[in-house]
């Protein structure tokens, strides 16, 4: 189970670091930083959504503890690959990176974050295993 878990993170990482660069070089010259944000807020989400439909799938977790654990394992990998990047690929200040997870500051990954969680959650119970 945590090898496939795995698996979706670093499908999930390659699809979101290319949303955050296509938000960055396009969405901000397009829309503005403000609705950018917003424009990549939602499309991650669809990645999270597809890649939760694809994990539990896979993985077809007995439990709802079970489908729990996708989605907590999958946002500790992505909050540490968010983590890695920012302070060692991008050298930001850790009071910079926080910053990406508040929402009063017009930041959107915390809420990602919490909805990783749950999407696995939704889809075990929809897909009624």
């Amino acid at each position: 189970m945590i090898l496939k878990i795995v698996v979706g993170f670093f499908v999930l990482a390659f699809f979101e670091t290319i949303n955050g660069i296509f938000r960055i070089h396009y969405l901000h010259k397009r829309v503005g930083k403000k609705y950018a944000k917003i424009l990549s807020f939602l499309l991650g989400l669809i990645w999270v959504f597809l890649v939760s439909i694809g994990l539990v799938l896979w993985v077809e977790p007995k439990t709802t503890l079970e489908a729990f654990y996708i989605g907590v394992l999958l946002a500790i990998l992505m909050i540490s690959y968010d983590l890695f990047v920012g302070r060692v690929l991008f050298k930001l200040s850790w009071s910079k990176i926080f910053e990406d997870f508040d929402p009063r500051k017009g930041n959107l990954l915390g809420f990602g974050m919490m909805l990783m969680v749950v999407i696995p959650l939704f889809l075990y119970w929809t897909f009624d295993f």
